[in-house]
């Protein structure tokens, strides 16, 4: 079939495979065909934004302990699991978290396009392949968005919230890899958007930073590992 003259029949298909309510073996006819057919890949960019532009507007909401509970229940049934299955939902619950934070990032990045894009591309440009990070303040709102090419030198971030800095310190922006210390990116200023110029290029500093994070540090020092707790913190995901 040539699905390219069956637009709608692409936009049903596109739309089960967000959702997952595709089977296993439809998800993966789907998922070739999207990488050899430009209008099959476009109505998955476009489902993709919707379902991300969802998830942008809930806001976060932390389970409770009955949900956990629940989910227990269902899966194990009702009788008493052991502690592997225990393990099992410990190591869920991150990996759903990690999900949500990169729904939530790149539904902000679809619906502000002009956050992260330069004022001069013309409105119609698409996103460069970039790394990007959303950082979120201890209600879980979108507090400060960080942006960088894949190859780029340049960090670009811009305050959604004016942080309000303590006297005698400064704002300094940390990247979070998976395994390993925090790294510090740079200091930041009370504006609403500016430029960091990193020691080396995204890829090379960022390709396995899954967390940007800000603290308040003491002004003048440049410790290279932050003293105060994070004040906004949020996943750094990839764009491409």
């Amino acid at each position: 079939m040539k699905y390219d003259a069956h637009p709608e029949l692409l936009d049903r298909l596109a739309c089960a495979y967000v959702f997952g309510t595709l089977g296993r073996l439809p998800r993966r006819r789907f998922a070739r065909l999207a990488g050899s057919s430009e209008a099959a890949a476009r109505a998955l960019r476009t489902w993709e934004a919707h379902s991300a532009a969802l998830a942008a507007a809930v806001p976060p909401v932390q389970p409770s302990p009955a949900v956990w509970a629940e989910i227990e229940r269902r899966t194990f049934g009702t009788t008493g699991f052991d502690s592997s299955r225990r393990r099992w939902t410990d190591w869920l619950r991150p990996v759903l978290g990690f999900a949500l934070g990169l729904l939530l990032t790149v539904g902000v990045v679809r619906q502000q396009p002009d956050w992260v894009l330069p004022s001069d591309l013309p409105a119609q440009a698409v996103l460069p392949a970039s790394y990007i990070g959303l950082l979120l303040d201890a209600s879980g709102k979108p507090a400060a968005l960080a942006s960088s090419r894949r190859h780029g030198v340049e960090l670009s971030v811009k305050f959604l919230q004016t942080p309000v800095v303590p006297a005698g310190h400064e704002a300094v922006l940390w990247a979070l890899p998976q395994d390993g210390a925090p790294f510090r990116l740079g200091t930041l200023r009370a504006g609403a958007k500016q430029v960091l110029t990193m020691p080396g290029t995204s890829e090379a500093l960022l390709a396995k930073v899954s967390e940007l994070a800000l603290s308040f540090e003491p002004a003048g020092e440049t410790a290279a590992r932050p003293t105060g707790v994070f004040v906004l913190r949020g996943h750094c995901v990839k764009l491409w």
